[in-house]
This record gives C-alpha cells, sequence and structure tokens, in this order.
C-alpha cells in the first residue's frame, strides 16, 4: 500500500547519511540539485545582471548583454563622479549613426532638463542643392531660427566680430575679450601665424581708441572702426613721442595687421563686418550657428567658430553657474590642423569650472597627426563613443586610447549601424543599441534619399 503522506525524495543539498563515513572523512553523494533556468540562475551572477551605467541620465538605448536601459548624461556622470570631465567624442565611420546620437542625446533629449543649454555648430549642408545645414529642420521642429551665414546673401545673418555679446562677464557687462578675438581673428587670417608681440601692441592699442571713438556715437564698435588706427602713427598719442626707429616697428606692426583685418569686409563682406543683424537671437536654451554655406577653405569658418566658443564662454560667466552647456560640434574635422583645436582642448580643460560638455564628432582619427590638439581631447575626453570603423588603423588606434579589452579591435571592425561602445572613465566598455521614437527619427534622420547625401553619418 501506497502512503500518500510520506515524504517525496529530497531536492538539492541533504545531511550526510553515514556517521561513520562522517567520522572518517569521507561523505556520501549529494542527490542532484534543484532544477532551474538561465534566468532564474543569474541572481547567482550579479554582474550579469547589474545595470551597466547610471541610471540618472537620458535614456539612449539598450545594453545589448543584460538587456537593461542604458543612459547618456555625461555632466550627470561627472557629478556622480564616474568620470574626471564632462566632455565627449564621438567616432566612426561616415553613416553609422554619429549625428543620430549627437542630434538625439545631445541636442534634443537635453532640452526638457531645466538649467540646460544646447549650442550647436552646423558645418554639413543638409543636400547638395539645400542651402541650409542639416541640424536646420530639427531647429525648426523646436522653434528656433539657426543663424545662417551665407557670403553674398542679403539674407545672411551677420555677427559682429567685436559684439559685446560675444564676451559678457558675470555681471553681465562687456568683457576685455575684444582684444582677444581680434587678435585671434587676425592670426587666422595670418595662415594660422600668431601675431607678434608688437601686433598685439598694434591691436590693443587701436581697438582701444576705436571703442572710445564707437562708445561717443552711442553705438557698437566694429572691424571697421579699428582699421584707421592701425598703423597710423600721426593720430596716436601714445606712439608720437617714440623714436623715430620705434615708431617704424610700431608703422610696420600697426599696418601689417590691418591688411590682414581689411580681409574681413572685402572677402567676407556683411558676415563679420559691421553690427549684427537684428534677428540674430543669441540668448535662448538652443542656438544654431549654420555656417555649411560658407567656403570649406578660407578664414570664414575659422572666424565664424571662434565667435561662436567666445559667445559660449562669455554667456556661461554671464548666467554665473546657472545652466550647463553642450557645445556640439558634428563635423570634428574642422578642429583638425587649426587653431580651433587649440581652442578646443582650452575649453576641454575649464569646462569643469564653467559647467561646460565639449561634444565633438570624429571619423578615421588614424589620418590625425599623433601632436594634434584633436588627440588629446580624445585623450581627455571623460566619455567615449566608438561607432563602427572598419580601417583596421582607425580601429587599432581607437582600441588603443580608449583602451579596450583584447578583441575590441575585431568588435569595432565589425559593429552593426546603431550600435556603439560606450568607455566612460576607467569602467570597462559596454555595447549599446541606440533607441529612437517615432518622431526622433523622423526629425533626426540624415538620409537624403534621391538628394544623395550620406545618411546618419
Amino acid at each position: 500500500m501506497v502512503d500518500e503522506f510520506a515524504l517525496p525524495d529530497p531536492v538539492g543539498w541533504v545531511p550526510k547519511r553515514s556517521r561513520l563515513l562522517d567520522r572518517i572523512g569521507f561523505y556520501v553523494p549529494t542527490v542532484a540539485g534543484a532544477p532551474t533556468t538561465t534566468r532564474q540562475a543569474e541572481i547567482l551572477n550579479p554582474a550579469v545582471i547589474a545595470a551597466p551605467m547610471q541610471f540618472q541620465g537620458l535614456l539612449s538605448g539598450v545594453e545589448t548583454l543584460a538587456k537593461t536601459p542604458s543612459t547618456n548624461d555625461q555632466i550627470q556622470a561627472y557629478a556622480d563622479g564616474l568620470v574626471d570631465s564632462p566632455n565627449v567624442c564621438t567616432t566612426g565611420d561616415v553613416g553609422v549613426g554619429k549625428s543620430t546620437l549627437m542630434k538625439c542625446d545631445f541636442v534634443l533629449r537635453p532640452m526638457g532638463l531645466k538649467g540646460r543649454r544646447v549650442v550647436v555648430v552646423d558645418i554639413k549642408p543638409f543636400g547638395p542643392s539645400a542651402g541650409y545645414g542639416e541640424y536646420t529642420p530639427l531647429a525648426e521642429e523646436i522653434g528656433e531660427e539657426p543663424i545662417r551665414f551665407e557670403i553674398g546673401d542679403p539674407d545672411s545673418s551677420r555677427l559682429n566680430l567685436l559684439d559685446s555679446r560675444l564676451r559678457l562677464t558675470r555681471e553681465g557687462t562687456s568683457g576685455s575679450g575684444a582684444v582677444g578675438v581680434l587678435q585671434q581673428a587676425a592670426a587666422v587670417l595670418n595662415d594660422n601665424v600668431e601675431l607678434d608681440r608688437f601686433e598685439k601692441k598694434a591691436v590693443r592699442t587701436a581697438l582701444r581708441l576705436a571703442e572710445a571713438q564707437a562708445n561717443e556715437k552711442g553705438r557698437e564698435v566694429t572691424v571697421m572702426d579699428v582699421l584707421p588706427f592701425l598703423g597710423n602713427i600721426d593720430d596716436i598719442p601714445e606712439f608720437r613721442p617714440l623714436p623715430a626707429k620705434a615708431q617704424d616697428v610700431m608703422f610696420m606692426a600697426g599696418y601689417g595687421v590691418r591688411v590682414l583685418l581689411e580681409r574681413v569686409p572685402e572677402e567676407l563682406p556683411g558676415l563679420f563686418d559691421l553690427e549684427t543683424s537684428k534677428k540674430v537671437k543669441l540668448g535662448q536654451k538652443a542656438t544654431f550657428f549654420d555656417f555649411s554655406q560658407l567656403p570649406e577653405d578660407g578664414p570664414a569658418r575659422s572666424i565664424g567658430m571662434m565667435l561662436t566658443n567666445a559667445w559660449t564662454l562669455g554667456t556661461i560667466k554671464a548666467s554665473g553657474g546657472k545652466f550647463r552647456t553642450n557645445f556640439c560640434v558634428d563635423e570634428g574635422w574642422f578642429l583638425v590642423g587649426g587653431p580651433m583645436g587649440k581652442v578646443m582642448r582650452s575649453n576641454a580643460k575649464l569646462s569643469r569650472a564653467l559647467g561646460l560638455s565639449n561634444i565633438v564628432n570624429l571619423h578615421h582619427v588614424s589620418d590625425v597627426p599623433p601632436d594634434d590638439p584633436a588627440i588629446a581631447f580624445i585623450k581627455e575626453a571623460g566619455t567615449l563613443y566608438l561607432y563602427r570603423q572598419s580601417k583596421r588603423d582607425d580601429a587599432e588606434m581607437m582600441a588603443s586610447l580608449a583602451g579596450l579589452k583584447p578583441g575590441g579591435v575585431e568588435q569595432l571592425m565589425t559593429l552593426p549601424k546603431g550600435q556603439y561602445y560606450k568607455k566612460m572613465g576607467l569602467a570597462a566598455e559596454t555595447r549599446v543599441r541606440h533607441v529612437r521614437s517615432a518622431t526622433e527619427t523622423r526629425i533626426t534622420d540624415t538620409t537624403m534619399g534621391l538628394l544623395g547625401a550620406e545618411a546618419d553619418s
């Protein structure tokens, strides 16, 4: 007769069954372990199921191994002590999703956060014949009009090279940065060769006199006001008592700078030579500078970006720490081999104190000279987003710079479009699939279809 109340065979671990074997150190084999599932067993290895990144921040996508949410917020990561720098660099081939990541994670989504501001330097045209930058549809979607520049276009925006709003202090008044702006512009026009000490003196003196003259007339000083005082010894009391030889030195220094700065009205008419257009708004939560229609060669883009940078730093100082700013440069190649690379690296060092996060996209990093400031920026960035890099040289270089685990080169070369490795500080890299909503897909997709532009670069 079967006892229906008898206990079933034990499952899992059971006590030892022989006292004799127990005394001499032997034990009978235990019964088979309790059945389970892979999902249940994951709790035995918390490293597998733990969230790979902080949950505070903006949702970016899904971590491909653990299937957990992945967040991106470099400013929050810095506040939490997870990184030493709030600066970000994204690398990868053309068409793998770098621009999509920037538009979603560093432009659109931060707009919903209090105390955040976004500045975008838009260099790539939306299409071969569009006449505007690729961030224009996004800007219009959120109700902002880009500040658009084009030589010879009467509808182009104009940004005064010496606009006081480009160099605000914390008290909201004009700072002394005009001298630096003017000297940097002259250096750009001088094939990126810095002015010597006599030329810098000539600039300081001419600017001081031009500012006094403009103030008497109740208007902003412009580069056109400065030009007459460069190389002019007779109208500058400070230079008249100098010995003849010293006067000759200052004349040549001032006249040399004047020849450089005269290129602004001659080659870039209507862009930076007169007072700022009344339609230009510089105090918005999101500001888009569209340089996409300016020539790739020549000084126009460099001067425009220099002014953009000066304004960003000025508004940050004027806000007294009220805002945290994303400064987004989608085409990082513009920073390679020129003065703006040095400016960006300098800003990277100031970012912690200013609440500024520089976000730069780059491709083909193996083509960047090893001593270029762009390489230093990559090394000093607190967060790296590594998309597919099909060239082995690029993959090897980024794997080395980022300190990826063994096998990282091959994985970088075969990443699917829309996926990236995130390397945050000293933590191990995690693989993430970027996720967009239907609305975000519509306004951030860079596919041009019949226009022939490359998609999601």
